[in-house]
């Protein structure tokens, strides 16, 4: 029995108990009162009668209140249903299929279950959705591939998995160096958001472009493009949910389609924050410089004019304090790039080889 089912179980006993204390006060008023006696007797026994009836009548409009308020938190337990279809990259994921539907609710419900995360999931999709897409768009590719680096890290570009990928994008170093990423001494453009989404969707073109398909161009970005090049050749298929794929690749498409359903229907699910709760959104620009000394971060910090923590959340991909002599991106808020750009350039040894 789950915590929140144990919690309605004693509240229900609660109400019950509050009912039977009424008919055992009822029971309780004492024979005198209703017996022949003088006339202030009788009047005294009714008075508290009446103060024992307007008591309980007060308490059963108390149980009343509760009761309803029970009722309420019993329907909230029930989830709702998944969605009877659903398009996923201009495509339909055919949940009419028994075999499909059973595993689309599997990561429907897993991810459902978990509220709280996806109060906060909603609040960063709000947060990155503009940037993200902008870059989507770019590319003409569908505006639904967000909701794979939702999948991939839960949009957050700090996190590093237990197989070492790192990022909003969730590369490995093999795979990063690959599609462009430099990760090398001080500095691991995987946790660069605008960095490696660019690096991201450069990937995704080529694997649709191999693949022709965009469901089996994600579960390749998964379980790599080999892997996916031997089932179909093994299995005689180019359907993704005819092919049997690692289980973990087999979920993480479905699990794309779930997030997509609930990040895009929250008040349909139950969980939408106000908007006056969202997360600012976020808006980088991108400026090149070269040092030819080393150079410490905080004066970079302070060329923003902004705290230490903020500028790093802003360049996750540096990773040292200092930086040797070379070039880098910096990314910054677009509304500190002028005033930057005016301090930076009187920091000797600092050139600027492009500003973004």
């Amino acid at each position: 029995m789950t915590v929140a089912n144990e919690e309605t179980r004693k509240r229900g006993n609660a109400t019950a108990g509050g009912f039977l204390l009424v008919v055992c006060l009822l029971l309780s008023v004492p024979g005198g009162i209703f017996a022949q006696g003088n006339a202030s007797q009788t009047d005294t026994a009714n008075i508290v009668l009446q103060k024992r009836i307007g008591s309980l009548e007060k308490r059963l409009a108390d149980l009343e209140k509760e009761a309803i308020g029970l009722r309420s938190d019993v329907a909230s337990l029930r989830f709702p249903s998944p969605p009877e279809t659903l398009v996923l990259c201009d495509k339909p994921i055919p949940l009419g299929r028994d075999d499909v539907r059973e595993r689309f609710d599997r990561e429907f419900y897993l991810i459902l279950e978990n509220r709280g995360l996806l109060t906060i999931l909603t609040k960063r999709y709000a947060k990155f959705f503009p940037s993200l897409l902008e870059e989507i768009e770019k590319f003409r590719f569908p505006s639904d591939l967000i909701y794979l680096a939702v999948a991939e890290s839960y949009l957050n570009p700090r996190v590093v998995s237990t197989a070492g990928a790192g990022g909003m994008w969730q590369f490995i170093k093999e795979t990063g160096k690959r599609e462009g990423l430099f990760i090398g001494d001080g500095v691991d453009e995987r946790y660069s958001i605008p960095l490696s989404t660019y690096s991201a969707l450069f990937y995704l073109r080529r694997l649709y472009g191999e693949f022709g398909d965009w469901f089996l161009a994600m579960a390749a970005y998964n379980c790599g493009e080999a892997r996916v090049r031997e089932a179909i050749a093994n299995q005689n298929t180019r359907d993704f949910f005819d092919l049997f794929l690692p289980e973990e690749t087999e979920r993480y498409v479905m699990r794309i389609g779930a997030f997509k359903e609930l990040l895009s229907n929250p008040r349909k699910y139950g969980f939408n924050p106000e908007k006056k709760d969202y997360y600012p959104p976020y808006s980088v620009c991108d400026v090149i410089i070269t040092t030819s000394k080393d150079l410490h971060t905080a004066v970079l910090a302070q060329a923003m004019d902004l705290p230490y923590k903020a500028f790093r959340d802003n360049n996750l991909h540096l990773r040292r304090y200092t930086l040797s002599k070379g070039t880098y991106h910096i990314f910054l808020p677009t509304e500190r790039r002028e005033a930057f750009l005016r301090r930076i350039r009187a920091v000797p040894g600092v050139s600027l080889e492009k500003d973004g």
